[in-house]
């Protein structure tokens, strides 16, 4: 791993060594950043075509560097690795990994030089790429499996090489305790819940010809490309390097991927649901204020129609006595005040008779009749008058 802290004269020494913008990448800093530490600690830096003169051999000169009065001490620098991790020190996610992957004899880390045992989806996409000439396709010289099998697209010449790789990915994947799914009618690897696609295939070169008019022929060129996309599509080329001695690499990305994915929508299902509680108690203290209020309203028009039925039952007893004292009373009067009295403990919360015309949704459209239409102003205040009501606020119509 690359040094973190510098000394001024160690610093001066890296930014002379290699271009800014690639000691930029290295670290976890821009190039502005680190001109402005280098200008902070008086370190000259290279100007501009300095490297260029030195990639075609032109003399160069290299700016001494400066004393300084004061040293501000050592600098600190972040590095981060290939794959844009940021590193504090030489444990990060992918080294730890690697070497539980070299530490577990079990796993098979080789791609072995013969097919043996192959796993039934190698054995599947083996029958589909060696089927009999006049019954496969090749198209630019190349065969490819069926949309439901492994993907794999290469030259006829390479298909053993192709399903040597495939399946030793596949048994890797089964060793890691992962496992192989459908997802759409394709063959998905599953990592810690999260589907990823995965398929091989073989670069083709271009090669343009003049016969009868200029075109291009597309032919196999040997090159093996690994992709796969649990987060975005990535793939691994045959260089220096072949794919096979890649392997260990290739599954390590994809499950620090798959895992960085799966705790992103496991945060994201976290918050989720702390959202759904907090709707849910705002619901629930809506509903019980909402009840609260209905009750406040039943306790207000229970109080208004009992004072209502004082009222009235007040009326109908003058009229009564009135009746007595002028010798007016007859059976009409009689059955109009037993009426009147029946009503009355209809209406009256304290009472509440049963009435075979009338329920309790009556008794609560004649309280908002009699408190938004019949109670004027100068009723109101015959009611404080008489009967003292600290109703003049709740009987604002």
């Amino acid at each position: 791993m690359e040094k973190l802290e510098f000394t001024r004269e160690e610093l001066y020494n890296l930014v002379w060594s290699e271009p800014m913008s690639r000691l930029a990448k290295k670290y976890n800093i821009s190039d502005n950043g680190l001109r402005k530490i280098c200008k902070k600690h008086s370190i000259p830096m290279p100007q501009l075509g300095y490297w260029q003169k030195i990639q075609y051999g032109y003399k160069v000169v290299k700016t001494k560097l400066p004393p300084i009065t004061k040293d501000q001490g050592n600098i600190n620098l972040r590095y981060r690795d290939d794959d844009g991790n940021y590193v504090e020190n030489e444990k990060t996610p992918k080294s730890i990994l690697k070497v539980e992957y070299l530490n577990n004899p079990k796993l098979p880390l080789k791609v072995p030089e013969r097919l043996t045992s192959p796993d039934p989806l190698v054995v599947q996409a083996q029958n589909s790429l060696l089927q009999k000439k006049n019954e496969r396709f090749i198209y630019n010289g190349f065969v490819e499996t069926k949309s439901s099998e492994l993907k794999i697209k290469v030259a006829p010449s390479n298909i053993p090489r192709a399903l040597r790789f495939m399946d030793a990915f596949i048994k890797l994947l089964y060793a890691r305790g992962h496992k192989i799914d459908y997802k759409h009618s394709r063959v998905n690897g599953l990592i810690y819940g999260v589907h990823f696609e995965f398929g091989l295939r073989e670069k083709s070169t271009v090669t343009k010809v003049l016969d009868p008019y200029p075109n291009q022929v597309y032919s196999p060129s040997g090159i093996f490309v690994f992709s796969s996309n649990p987060y975005n599509t990535k793939d691994w080329t045959d260089g220096k390097i072949l794919i096979e001695e890649k392997l260990l690499d290739i599954l390590i990305y994809i499950e620090l991927k798959c895992k960085r994915l799966s705790d992103i929508w496991a945060e994201n299902e976290r918050k989720r649901q702390i959202e759904l509680e907090a709707e849910q108690k705002r619901k629930e203290l809506l509903a019980r204020k909402q009840a609260e209020l209905n009750a406040v309203a039943d306790l207000l028009n229970q109080a208004i129609r009992l004072q209502h039925a004082h009222f009235i039952r007040e009326y109908v007893e003058i009229v009564a006595q009135n009746a007595q004292k002028n010798l007016n009373l007859n059976a009409e009067l009689n059955d109009w005040l037993s009426w009147a009295k029946h009503k009355i403990d209809w209406y009256d919360p304290l009472i509440q008779v049963e009435d075979d015309l009338l329920d309790d949704d009556d008794r609560k459209t004649l309280v908002e009749r009699l408190r938004k239409k019949y109670m004027s102003r100068f009723y109101r205040y015959k009611l404080d008058i008489y009967f003292r009501l600290p109703l003049q606020g709740q009987l604002k119509g």
